[in-house]
C-alpha cells in the first residue's frame, strides 16, 4: 500500500515538473518574442523610419485665391535638426523637393538640435544645401525656436521674414500675401491690409492665437508630430498644445519635420508638405 502511494506521489511531481517545464518554456518563448519585436521596432524607429522621406499632398481650396494663383504649388519643410539629416540625406532631400518643380518653398525653422554647435564646414554644408533648392517664384524662411547661424546660411538664398511680410505678384495685377511670423517674438504690428490671400508662415503652431486674425492658411513646424506616434492616440514626444497634422478652425497645417531630437521616429517618418492651392 506504501509503495503504491510513494507510486502516485512519485508520479504526481513528475506531472507538475513537466507542467512547470512547459510553462517556462512558454514564458521564455513569450519574452524572447517580445524582446526581438522591441529591438526590431527600435531598429526600425532609427535607421528606416527616422530617415526614409515621405511627401504629404494636401489640396487646399479657398475662393478667396485670386484667379491667376490657382494651381499654385508651395513645399514646406521644416526641422532639420542638423545633424540627424547629414549630408547626404540632404542632397536626398534637395532631390525630392526639386523634382517637386514647386512655385515656392518654406522652411519653418530650427535648422539644428539644439544641443549641437554648428561648425564652418558644418554651415557650409547647410548653407549649399539651402542655395540648391528651385522654386519658380520665391522661397521664404521664419526663425524657428533656437535659430542660430540663421543668418549665416540662409541670408543669400531664401527671403527671411521676421515678423515681416511679402507681396507676390502674378500677371502683374493679382497678388497674395506671404508673412512670417518669428516664434520667439511674435509681433503682428507690422503686417498691413490689402491683401486678397495671406499665407502664413511660424514655427510654433501653440502660438496661433496671437496671428490667426490676419492668416487664411497657416503653415507651422516645431512638433515633429511628437517623432513617436501610438495609433488612435498623440504624439508622445512633444510638450506643444497644436500636434496633429491639421486644425480646421485655424487652417493651420503643421509639418511632421525632417529631423529628429532622439534619433529614432515611429509610425511618424519625416516628411515634405505639397499644398496645391485652388480658388474651386
Amino acid at each position: 500500500m506504501k509503495s503504491r502511494l510513494e507510486k502516485n506521489k512519485k508520479k504526481i511531481n513528475e506531472i507538475d515538473k513537466e507542467k512547470r517545464q512547459k510553462k517556462a518554456k512558454i514564458i521564455i518563448k513569450i519574452t524572447s518574442i517580445i524582446l526581438v519585436s522591441i529591438f526590431s521596432i527600435l531598429c526600425f524607429s532609427m535607421f528606416i523610419g527616422a530617415k526614409y522621406l515621405v511627401v504629404k499632398e494636401v489640396k487646399i481650396t479657398n475662393d478667396k485665391l485670386p484667379n491667376s494663383f490657382h494651381g499654385l504649388k508651395i513645399v514646406q519643410f521644416s526641422d532639420l535638426l542638423y545633424p540627424s539629416f547629414n549630408e547626404k540625406d540632404l542632397d536626398n532631400l534637395k532631390n525630392k523637393i526639386n523634382e517637386l518643380k514647386p512655385d515656392i518653398i518654406v522652411f519653418t525653422g530650427n535648422i539644428k538640435r539644439i544641443d549641437y554647435e554648428l561648425t564652418k564646414n558644418d554651415i557650409s554644408i547647410l548653407s549649399k544645401f539651402f542655395n540648391s533648392l528651385e522654386s519658380s517664384m520665391n522661397k521664404y524662411a521664419v526663425y524657428g525656436t533656437n535659430d542660430k547661424n540663421f543668418l549665416d546660411i540662409l541670408e543669400n538664398s531664401f527671403i527671411i521674414l521676421d515678423n515681416k511680410e511679402s507681396i507676390i505678384y502674378n500677371k502683374e495685377i493679382e497678388n497674395i500675401k506671404i508673412i512670417g511670423f518669428n516664434s520667439n517674438n511674435v509681433d503682428t504690428s507690422k503686417i498691413s491690409d490689402g491683401s486678397n490671400y495671406n499665407i502664413c508662415l511660424i514655427n510654433n503652431p501653440d502660438n496661433i492665437n496671437k496671428i490667426k486674425d490676419v492668416c487664411d492658411l497657416t503653415l507651422a513646424g516645431n512638433t515633429l508630430g511628437g517623432e513617436i506616434k501610438i495609433p488612435f492616440y498623440k504624439g508622445l514626444l512633444t510638450n506643444n498644445k497644436y500636434y496633429k497634422d491639421y486644425y480646421k478652425e485655424y487652417n493651420m497645417y503643421i509639418s511632421n519635420g525632417i529631423g529628429n531630437n532622439y534619433k529614432v521616429r515611429l509610425f511618424n517618418q519625416p516628411s515634405i508638405s505639397l499644398y496645391r492651392l485652388n480658388k474651386y
